[in-house]
This record gives C-alpha cells, sequence and structure tokens, in this order.
C-alpha cells in the first residue's frame, strides 16, 4: 500500500499521524485537503503552463520576420498582440525567437568599406617615427 493511502487511512489527529509515518504534520493535513477536493490521493499535474507563443504563434513570427527582418522585439510583440490577442512579454518573445533559431540582428555584415582602409592624411613618413627635421630617411 502506498504511504499516501496509509495515511489517509490512519486515525488521529495529523501530529499523530505524521510522527507515526515520520512526515510533517503540514503534509498529512494537505493530503486530507486532497482527498476531500478531489476524491484522489493521486498527486497534481506538474509541469509548466503552456507557452503563450504556439506552433501556428511560431510561423506566424516567422513570416513576419522573413518578411521584414529588422523588426525590433517590441515591434513582434505588439504584432503578436494586435493578431492573436496575447500579450507576450519581452523576455518569452525573445526565448521564442532563440528556440526558433532567428537572430535579431539588424543588418547583415558588410565587408569593411575602402574608406577605412586609407590612410589619414596626417600618416605622412615623417610622422611615422622619424624626427621632423632629421637627416635620417
Amino acid at each position: 500500500m502506498d504511504l499516501r493511502e496509509r495515511v489517509a487511512k490512519a486515525k488521529g489527529t495529523s501530529f499523530e499521524i505524521a510522527a507515526r509515518f515520520d512526515v510533517s504534520a503540514s503534509w498529512v493535513r494537505k493530503l486530507w485537503r486532497l482527498l476531500k477536493a478531489t476524491g484522489s490521493l493521486l498527486p497534481g499535474e506538474r509541469g509548466h503552463r503552456p507557452r503563450k507563443v504556439d506552433a501556428e504563434g511560431e510561423r506566424m513570427v516567422r513570416e513576419w520576420i522573413v518578411a521584414q527582418p529588422d523588426m525590433t522585439i517590441p515591434e513582434v510583440m505588439a504584432r503578436y498582440l494586435g493578431e492573436r490577442g496575447i500579450a507576450v512579454s519581452e523576455p518569452a518573445m525573445r526565448r521564442t525567437l532563440e528556440r526558433m533559431g532567428l537572430s535579431r540582428k539588424k543588418r547583415r555584415s558588410l565587408r569593411p568599406s575602402a574608406k577605412a582602409k586609407r590612410r589619414s592624411p596626417r600618416a605622412t613618413p615623417t610622422s611615422r617615427g622619424a624626427k621632423v627635421g632629421s637627416t635620417d630617411v
């Protein structure tokens, strides 16, 4: 017989039963409340609540990001609220995009511009280490 069943069938106060089965008195009282409320001693469901951005929501978000890659997280959240009627927090939307493998990078990496490669106009041979007025060249 399961401990829950033995505790539920035991006679006495919650403190006496707790001492007899080496459990806490509050657990005994919670077990009694569970039995009275549900008629069962089975533990309740465990786990997290369903995601606010479900599979259909992920499909929609993916379409938006593909169509407009520079959308910000708040823009995605506002559009999601407008179209689905579900408010999603910024961290939840960030986790969703990360889980989907979507980057929030605003633009692609480009090669450095040609201007960045040019030297400063002040970078002359005299300013690279040679002293001004010296004859050593």
